[in-house]
């Protein structure tokens, strides 16, 4: 009796291994697949918004002076002939309710609702510090929300989502062009006093 109990607790434990074993690799499987979602629907997300932009030349991640003192950090800069326009990217869905004089916007997904700080605070500020070293050409702002979220009540006329962003540079690309030669100079200015990972811009990305 004492023998065919053992084996049968043997047995018993064997399953329950077999068992978490399998429980633990479609874990596994669960978050390796929801993890490939989220990154490809970021790349999806970056790829639709790069090709939109169509950026004759383009800049991300540097940081200028703030004219202040201080320093800012600019995601992405596009070279247009309109001028010049910065980016920032935002990847949050959900209903958002937000103006441009509102310090705290509003995220409204799955029946609840999450504050967060008015993204055109930064990119103006951004566009003031770049007005300093390059006054005389147009420099436009674009905060692009690029996950599925949309505005209720209207969006701001600075602020894109991935739908609007096509009508929106289209919009944008209506404007009067610049002479090439003040742009290529007003760029070239931003690539001298900019620096990326410590070092100068030119010298950081070759």
């Amino acid at each position: 009796m004492t023998i065919i109990r053992t084996i049968g607790c043997d047995t018993l434990l064997v399953e329950i291994s077999i068992n978490l074993i399998v429980a633990v690799c479609i874990i596994c499987i669960l978050l390796a697949s929801l993890f490939y979602l989220r990154k490809k629907h970021k790349q999806s997300a970056a790829y639709q918004i790069n090709m939109i932009l169509a950026p004759e030349d383009e800049m991300q991640n540097f940081i200028i002076p703030d004219g202040i003192g201080g320093l800012l950090e600019v995601e992405h800069l596009i070279l247009m002939e309109q001028g010049l326009l910065i980016i920032e990217t935002f990847p949050i869905s959900g209903n958002l309710f937000g103006a441009e004089k509102i310090d705290q916007w509003t995220q409204v997904i799955d029946k609840r609702s999450f504050k967060f700080i008015n993204p055109l605070q930064h990119i103006h500020d951004t566009r003031q510090a770049l007005k300093v070293l390059t006054p005389k050409i147009p420099i436009f702002c674009r905060v692009i929300f690029s996950a599925d979220s949309h505005f209720p009540k209207g969006k701001p006329e600075e602020v894109s989502t991935l739908s609007s962003l096509a009508e929106d540079m289209q919009n944008m690309r209506a404007l009067p062009k610049i002479i090439d030669s003040m742009r290529q100079e007003a760029w070239h200015q931003i690539i001298r006093i900019g620096r990326k990972d410590g070092q100068a811009i030119l010298e950081a990305e070759s």
